[in-house]
């Protein structure tokens, strides 16, 4: 493989995200819940997939609650 393949490779794909408060208010809600809902969904895939027991807990900023729960 070339070099200038390699590079281009590198890249593609999603970039790293900077890790700090969204000051945005409606796209800080938008985020939050997209990635709570994929934090749900990989809780589910875990416990299914790896027969495991997994318990989740989230809060919002405003404090209402989500959870999940694997049980048998």
């Amino acid at each position: 493989m070339q070099e200038a393949e390699r590079k281009r490779k590198r890249e593609m794909g999603r970039g790293r995200v900077v890790l700090e408060r969204i000051e945005n208010k409606i796209n800080r809600q938008v985020t939050f819940s997209k990635r709570r809902n994929g934090l749900l969904k990989k809780a589910y895939e875990l416990s299914v997939l790896c027969d495991a027991e997994v318990a989740l807990i989230i809060f919002s900023s405003h404090g209402k609650l989500f959870e999940f729960g694997s049980s048998e």
